[in-house]
């Protein structure tokens, strides 16, 4: 199965709705991503009364940190809030990582795809009744396949940033 193949089922998945009573949906965007020029979107819904599960897109083309770079990546999460209340306060969360990148890096070409796991954790701030501020980190188990360089795995930050979302309900 293709890699486009599974986002499209994973994305197909994660919008069907379910019968969670008061559901919330929150869009966002990472502000420290959009800083790097990395462009991304993001959605996060309830899934119980402590729980959601998001879904972000990431892209970037030769931005302006990183001249010789693109790279395109899909992050489904699971989070589950300490506060009894989705979308506020504390939270942990589970987070999977897709991506496709083409980075030059000291004389060297890195060409490849990459999947990986990894934990997270945050803090949600509500601005207003329907605007938070999300600050979020995370660390994962990467799986590597360069084209040049071969195969292998790292342990790296997954995530890392500030996101401004918007609950829609």
């Amino acid at each position: 199965m293709s890699r486009w193949k599974l986002i499209v089922i994973l994305l197909l998945v994660l919008s069907c709705p379910s019968k969670t009573k008061a559901q919330l949906l929150a869009v966002s965007s990472d502000v420290a991503m959009l800083a790097l020029q990395t462009y991304n979107v993001g959605a996060e819904m309830t899934v119980g009364n402590r729980s959601t599960l998001g879904l972000s897109v990431m892209g970037n083309y030769h931005p302006w940190v990183l001249h010789d770079m693109r790279a395109l990546a899909i992050m489904p999460e699971w989070r589950y809030y300490f506060s009894g209340r989705p979308m506020m306060y504390h939270f942990v969360g589970l987070t999977g990582v897709l991506c496709n990148f083409d980075i030059d890096w000291k004389g060297t070409n890195h060409h490849g795809d990459a999947a990986g796991v990894g934990l997270s954790f945050g803090y949600v701030l509500p601005l207003s009744e329907r605007v938070n501020l999300d600050f979020h980190t995370g660390v994962g188990l990467i799986f590597y396949h360069e084209k040049e360089q071969g195969v292998g795995n790292i342990i790296l930050p997954t995530k890392f940033g500030i996101s401004l979302s918007y609950i829609l309900k």
